[in-house]
């Protein structure tokens, strides 16, 4: 009769288990005090991989134990004395072998306020939401390393930070975290790839070194991006040189060509299936497994990223390389804004050169015309006044000839001297004057120096020491009116020449200094003729006031407005030096030259 009636009992306990739970979307199983399960629904059968929950009649806790590896065992009297058991996102594998990810919770089950009968258990297969969770969480993370990479990215347009960011970003742990990494750049023949720079340990033990530092100083990502000159060391160094220099055709049969034909990111494994050439970078590189991802911008093909796991030995998956082929392309975009920066600043450097050079020649050309101007003005004021000089000078001369006024010879002498000097002043005016006619062109400043050589001397035939000339190879073109600069080169000849004696030596020569044309004159000789020269310089280059001084001045006018200057230069335990200089003419090659 107790049997009968403990049927009955039990036959009700099911019915309401069935009741409440069966049509459950949780997978819950119900087990007694002792662990024996005394019911399961549809959804918990299916989880545990049990093909109906008849299947699991008269199992224990021991039984899903096995399964899901959860120690529910080992918990239950915890459970049953009202402890309640949380498991969130357990990983496990079910009866099937199939792999799950379950949120598994067990607590004490009692009927109203009856002793516990024993624990009620929930499933909750969460396998496809955590999938998707992990997958948004590394989606999250990849667009947190991109966005600050492209932030450190933003701040530089230099070409070598930029490729030193973008390897930072691949090595560091807050990055894609692998080892090392090496970027190759194509040449600007298009016909090779160059190795350009690599950041990594190159042995395990510096890797330990480097690492732990790392790990020391907790920095993020942003902050080592922004200070990237942290993992720079020695074995960046030597990592970088064992590519630097290295040349890869694109034309071998080799994975990074495969690569930037294709145009996408390849995961290289082993070694003995690949052909010689990419053999032979596998060697050098010291790796077995590769991960490599083309750099391009619009189809325009700039170099290679390549990344390892050396030191770890840690398998490169696809999403890796798919990953390297993103920041691949962030590289494409930070490299050719770096060389349109490079190219904008170098041309905007050769504008600002053109714009100076152009309106430098304006300038010139300005004060070469009113020079024309000057010499035309001075013309007329010289004849004007000749013509009184002569006749002052004939009537002395003749007074003087025919002795009258004998008390006043000494007066009458004086103005013959005075008349002769005004003359003379007369004649370097009007030589400037004729000079000024002669229009403005292009001018070869060697062959202007040999000629007003050979006009100098001309007037010296005189002197048996003539000067040497010495000539630059560089070519000297100049600008301006040539008679002017001849006749301006030739006063700082003449006074060179006429007031020195025979012991000095005068050396004439020509050359380039600071994009303009030097003409130096250089003197030597003994003991005497040092002062001699110092004293002769001295009084022409003074406060003199002589009809020298004048030939100085106007020359010296002469070179100003045609932008140059003269000067004298003391050159330590040696002799001064006359010099002269005239701006280099920066304008078209093909225009014709003159010296004259």
């Amino acid at each position: 009769m107790m049997e009968i009636l403990q049927d009955v009992m039990t036959n009700e306990y099911l019915s309401f288990l069935k009741a409440q739970f069966d049509d459950m979307p949780l997978g819950i199983f119900v087990t007694d005090r002792q662990g024996i399960i005394s019911y399961m629904n549809r959804n918990a059968s299916s989880i545990l991989g049990y093909r109906v929950p008849e299947d699991a009649s008269g199992a224990s806790l021991r039984d899903i134990d096995a399964v899901i590896n959860a120690s529910l065992m080992n918990s239950l009297s915890q459970i049953v004395e009202g402890r309640n058991l949380v498991l969130p996102e357990h990983r496990c594998s079910n009866r099937q072998g199939h792999f799950a990810i379950l949120n598994v919770y067990v607590s004490p089950f009692r009927r109203q306020a009856e002793e516990t009968l024993g624990i009620i258990g929930t499933l909750q297969d969460v396998t496809e939401s955590a999938r998707r969770k992990a997958e948004l969480e590394e989606a999250i993370l990849e667009l947190s390393i991109l966005a600050e990479v492209s932030e450190a990215l933003s701040s530089t347009a230099d070409l070598d930070e930029v490729l030193r960011i973008i390897l930072t970003g691949v090595t560091a742990n807050q990055g894609l975290g692998f080892n090392r990494a090496f970027l190759f750049l194509i040449d600007a023949d298009g016909g090779y790839l160059e190795g350009k720079v690599a950041i990594g340990p190159s042995s395990p033990e510096e890797a330990g070194e480097i690492w732990s530092r790392l790990s020391r100083q907790q920095k993020s990502l942003k902050e080592m991006l922004e200070d990237y000159s942290d993992r720079e060391n020695v074995s960046n160094y030597s990592l970088s040189s064992l590519i630097s220099g290295w040349k890869i055709p694109l034309s071998s049969e080799t994975f990074f060509s495969r690569a930037l034909q294709e145009g996408m990111g390849i995961n290289v494994t082993g070694r003995d299936e690949l052909p010689e050439s990419s053999r032979e970078i596998m060697r050098r590189l010291h790796t077995v497994n590769l991960a490599v991802a083309p750099i391009i911008s619009k189809d325009k093909k700039l170099g290679i990223i390549a990344a390892d796991n050396q030191i770890t030995g840690k398998r490169i998956s696809s999403s890796d390389v798919k990953l390297l082929q993103t920041f691949a392309n962030h590289t494409a975009v930070a490299i050719e804004r770096s060389r349109l920066y490079d190219n904008l600043v170098e041309h905007a450097a050769e504008l600002e050169l053109i714009n100076r050079q152009l309106a430098e020649s304006q300038e010139q050309m300005i004060r070469v015309e009113k020079m024309s101007v000057i010499g035309e003005l001075t013309s007329s004021i010289a004849h004007e006044l000749r013509n009184p000089l002569t006749v002052i000078g004939g009537f002395a001369n003749l007074m003087l000839s025919t002795g009258g006024m004998d008390g006043n010879s000494e007066y009458l002498n004086i103005i013959l001297a005075e008349t002769k000097r005004a003359e003379t002043v007369l004649h370097h005016v009007l030589d400037f004057s004729r000079a000024s006619r002669t229009k403005t062109r292009l001018i070869d400043f060697n062959q202007l120096v040999t000629a007003t050589v050979q006009l100098l001397n001309s007037k010296l035939r005189h002197r048996h020491n003539p000067p040497t000339l010495r000539l630059t190879d560089a070519r000297l073109p100049v600008w301006g009116n040539p008679d002017q600069l001849q006749h301006a080169l030739l006063q700082f000849m003449l006074i060179s020449m006429e007031e020195l004696t025979d012991g000095c030596n005068v050396i004439i020569s020509t050359l380039e200094r600071e994009q303009k044309a030097l003409m130096n004159i250089d003197f030597s000789g003994g003991d005497q003729a040092k002062p001699q020269i110092i004293k002769t310089l001295k009084q022409i280059f003074g406060s003199s006031t002589g009809t020298q001084k004048l030939s100085i001045i106007v020359a010296g006018e002469t070179l100003r407005y045609h932008g140059g200057n003269y000067g004298i230069e003391n050159v330590p335990n040696e002799f001064p030096r006359i010099y002269v200089e005239l701006p280099q003419y920066k304008g078209g090659s093909d225009e014709e030259t003159s010296c004259g």
